[in-house]
């Protein structure tokens, strides 16, 4: 009898071990990540929103992770090269990538092999809304005088775009689909070239996020007639939507600010990259610069960032095919 009991009672000693074994191992696995440098690959040209939303998440995730974060620009196949490189990439959680609806986009549009499904999604941080702007001397003051002066005058209205098949130039077709009118398409190598074309009367309005217009707003060069956007934009509360006006375009445009990296990170590292992503957002220096630049700050975890890759698939998908757009 006594050697029975002395068995049991070593075998629940043995048990209780191993699990304290067990969950040390598990606490000190998560401790441990990361240890090493983090990439963050952006898809897009230095200076542009993505990238300076980069720039300024940099010092702020080195602080939070307590270890170096290098930012890389990989630029081409509007953003597929990027983007592919964090697909294709270990799925340790160091090389993240900022992911935007592009990935949608890009899917439908060009020859890249880009799938939404190809990534694990960690976060999104914020959003900026869509904007629709023209010099201070045009005609109309809100989007349903634009629309009003578009329904009698179909092809008169000169919208430029930063590109055939690009995030704006397929928001542009959404207004003309869901309006019921018909502008003429100006495309341009971004918001940069279509500023003078702009201001010289030789294309008359321009779609396209806060985050890139922002200063030229500012500036007193442009006004603001109204947001492409789901809702009103904080910067320009006066500014209706395309919904308001009775324009019910059922999609959200304007860019989102979101990381990920590629399938198969481990979820216990896709929970501490959310958390320490999550805390510097949520810090004063970066709403300090996303005040500045025009991002509205509008966290959304693993899961919803799932759900909205998922969701915006079928309605770019549907849009795309309306617009008779091809991949090139």
């Amino acid at each position: 009898m006594k050697n029975d009991t002395l068995k049991i009672v070593g075998a629940n000693f043995l048990m209780i071990c191993c699990f304290v074994i067990m969950v040390g191992g598990m606490v000190f696995a998560q401790e441990k990540f990361p240890t090493k440098p983090i990439t963050l690959i952006v898809s897009q040209s230095p200076g542009g929103g993505q990238d300076l939303t980069a720039r300024n998440l940099q010092p702020l995730l080195e602080k939070a992770s307590k270890q170096p974060v290098v930012v890389i620009n990989k630029v081409g196949g509007g953003g597929s090269i990027g983007w592919n490189e964090v697909a294709n990439s270990p799925p340790d959680g160091y090389i993240i990538g900022q992911l935007t609806q592009s990935i949608n986009i890009l899917k439908y549009t060009v020859k890249a092999n880009i799938d939404y499904r190809k990534y694990e999604p960690i976060m999104i941080g914020g959003y900026t809304s869509a904007i629709v702007f023209g010099r201070k001397d045009l005609p109309w003051n809100t989007t349903k005088e634009l629309i009003d002066y578009a329904r009698a005058n179909p092809g008169k209205v000169r919208f430029a775009n930063s590109g055939y098949g690009s995030l704006y130039h397929l928001a542009t077709i959404a207004v003309e689909k869901a309006a019921g009118v018909k502008f003429t398409h100006v495309p341009y190598k971004g918001l940069g070239p279509a500023v003078h074309p702009l201001l010289g009367g030789h294309v008359d309005v321009m779609l396209t996020g806060i985050t890139d217009g922002l200063y030229l707003i500012q500036g007193g060069k442009f006004k603001v007639l109204g947001s492409a956007s789901l809702e009103r934009s904080k910067f320009f509360p006066d500014a209706k939507t395309f919904k308001e006006i009775g324009v019910d375009m059922n999609i959200e445009f304007g860019a989102i600010f979101s990381w990920g990296g590629p399938k198969g990170i481990p979820r216990e590292r896709v929970n501490i990259l959310y958390g320490l992503i999550k805390k510097c957002i949520e810090s004063k220096e970066f709403g300090d610069f996303a005040d500045k630049t025009g991002i509205t700050i509008s966290i959304k975890g693993p899961e919803e960032f799932a759900k909205y890759f998922e969701e915006g698939d079928a309605k770019w998908r549907e849009l795309i095919t309306v617009a008779g757009i091809k991949p090139e």
